[in-house]
């Protein structure tokens, strides 16, 4: 019997097992957050799935914990990437990002793939790195007497 990638997805576990849930922890001033998403009972093939019912929007990590074996794994890296396959933007636009997606790798993996046209021929930009300098504040402004 040959397994072809369709066939192959077909008997893939699913991305969320109806025993399992959602946490969004929420990072909110110097507190953290956690809330629970509605999906207990529900079944979700994909990442990209779950993300159709639930934005995820304020969460800085996602955790799929299992109520069972009452454990927990860290998903955010997975949920970011399938939120990234329909970002048809800029890294430009990186304001427009929930958290859990511009603080994760796949945001990084994304803005170094992204490349602009830049004086006639195509140049990888490096988009997501937060500009900023070396200089300490004396190097800055200055030794103060």
């Amino acid at each position: 019997m040959t397994v072809t990638p369709a066939r192959d997805a077909t008997f893939a576990a699913p991305f969320v097992q109806s025993r399992e849930i959602i946490l969004a922890v929420t990072t909110l001033g110097r507190g953290h957050f956690i809330e629970e998403s509605d999906c207990f009972g529900t079944i979700f093939a994909t990442a990209a799935d779950w993300l159709k019912a639930h934005d995820g929007e304020h969460a800085t990590k996602l955790i799929r914990f299992d109520l069972d074996a009452l454990h927990g794994e860290d998903i955010s890296e997975t949920v970011a990437d399938a939120w990234l396959d329909d970002f048809d933007r800029t890294p430009d636009d990186e304001h427009l990002l929930p958290a859990f997606v511009r603080t994760s790798q796949a945001w990084e993996r994304w803005c170094a793939d992204f490349e602009a046209p830049h004086g006639g021929f195509e140049q990888t930009r490096p988009f997501c790195q937060p500009g900023h300098g070396t200089l300490n504040h004396r190097q800055q402004f200055g030794a103060r007497p």
